[in-house]
């Protein structure tokens, strides 16, 4: 077992009634007012030091730890990069961490604009940081292989949390139009849907996917876990109609993996960048924890600036103060939790 530690961060549990009211997607306001952006107020703290590079080979979890961390009964986010759950699905994602649910996040990209290891590795411990910060705990996580299909797949396991995992599958970042990064051969996973590339592969050369071996690669994590909630990202917006194209793959991915999901779950999409024209509904302590636990990951992003005067501090604070669900697929006899109106 490979672990890279963290120094721990103090963070208070909050209690599921703070839960702040959801509006419907469809029946929000579109029209923008200037009253609702939201500055994004940063308390930089302690930092967070990890130890240790990235481990390059991994052991396969052990049955004790599918144990823990594949109970039925939990919840699994399948999204883009590594900041689009906590910007998009928290805090549906934050009550499931403090409420101790088993929680794991399946990140397909490496998000890293063609910038390298070294960006991409640094998001992978904002996540961690993330994660941690939501839970409470200190920010040490142990290394395994969450080998599926013959594909080597990079899983991490919260210490003092095993419910709480993270899957890394270190696709390549296709950009915001999908179109790919001349880095990675132009390679993409919106490209990959519609056909025009036969294969993508893992930056780190950890896998090689065709779109078949994708979809079932997330249809074997899907059924390895069990969850009764499954987060995917916005399936009902097509390509290049305001949202990222990767975010839009990956929902369409994880929809078309969902076929193959036989336990009783409700999947639900999430809106990506088109809820920041809709009113603000995450408020109060919600608001406050979304916001911390995204300054946890963004104090490891090189690329996010946490001044308020920054452009990208006002976006984020835009999509913080938002959570819209805007479809729902349940399954008879699910025990996940009820469609909401839209």
């Amino acid at each position: 077992m490979t672990t890279d530690a963290v120094e721990a961060v103090p963070h208070a549990r909050s209690n599921a009634s703070r839960r702040g009211r959801r509006t419907p997607f469809g029946s929000a306001v579109t029209t923008w007012k200037a009253g609702a952006v939201r500055a994004l107020v940063v308390l930089l703290g302690s930092s967070l030091v990890l130890a240790g590079a990235l481990p390059e080979g991994l052991r396969p979890a052990s049955a004790a730890e599918s144990s823990a961390q594949g109970r039925a009964g939990g919840a699994m986010q399948i999204v883009a990069h590594e900041d689009d759950d906590l910007l998009f699905q928290s805090p549906d994602l934050l009550h499931d961490v403090q409420g101790g649910r088993s929680v794991r996040t399946v990140f397909l990209t490496t998000g890293d604009a063609a910038k390298g290891r070294a960006y991409w590795s640094s998001r992978e411990r904002g996540s961690l940081a993330a994660y941690a910060k939501m839970a409470g705990v200190a920010d040490s996580w142990a290394a395994s292989d969450a080998r599926v299909s013959g594909h080597s797949i990079l899983m991490r396991t919260l210490t003092a949390a095993p419910n709480i995992s993270l899957v890394f599958m270190r696709l390549p970042d296709g950009n915001r139009r999908g179109t790919g990064m001349i880095r990675y051969g132009h390679q993409s996973l919106m490209r990959l849907w519609n056909g025009s590339i036969g294969s993508i592969a893992a930056v780190d050369g950890s896998a090689v996917y065709t779109s078949a071996t994708l979809a079932t690669t997330l249809t074997e994590l899907m059924t390895d876990f069990r969850p009764t909630t499954l987060r995917a990202q916005d399936w009902t917006v097509s390509f290049g109609t305001g949202d990222n194209a990767d975010h839009t793959a990956a929902a369409l991915y994880t929809r078309l993996a969902d076929q193959g999901y036989r336990s009783p779950h409700t999947m639900f999409a999430y809106a990506g960048y088109p809820s920041w024209v809709r009113d603000p509904n995450v408020t109060g302590v919600d608001l406050a924890s979304k916001r911390a636990a995204f300054q946890a990951y963004a104090l490891h992003d090189p690329m996010m600036c946490l001044k308020l005067w920054c452009a990208a501090d006002v976006v984020a604070s835009l999509r913080l103060a938002r959570e819209y669900v805007t479809d729902s697929v349940p399954t008879t006899a699910s025990t996940g939790r009820p469609p909401r109106s839209w």
